[in-house]
């Protein structure tokens, strides 16, 4: 068997080389200019036809998506990570 990390696809390997502080620094900026643009194109392209009431203001939707992501991050660190945890030791030696 080949040790570890040496029969890792093409992914695997992009991924384990973005793992530097520059590299996530570089990524996060991407992300956030990404949402930015889109976010700011939200501004500009006209809306569909409002059908509740708060849908027709500007920037709804990015608001809501990211409120509704954060309280879902919130949600399992706080309540069904603690349900699901398990001690070290659990499934014994392997």
């Amino acid at each position: 068997m080949p040790p570890h990390g040496e029969n890792l696809g093409f992914l695997a390997k992009f991924l384990a080389a973005q793992l530097t502080a520059d590299r996530i620094k570089f990524w996060r900026r991407v992300f956030f200019g990404a949402l930015i643009l889109v976010a700011a194109l939200s501004l500009v392209i006209a809306n569909h036809h409002p059908h509740f009431g708060y849908d027709q203001y500007p920037l709804f939707w990015s608001v809501f998506g990211a409120l509704v992501g954060l309280a879902m991050v919130l949600l399992v660190k706080k309540i069904i990570q603690p349900m699901i945890k398990r001690s070290e030791d659990y499934y014994g030696d392997l």
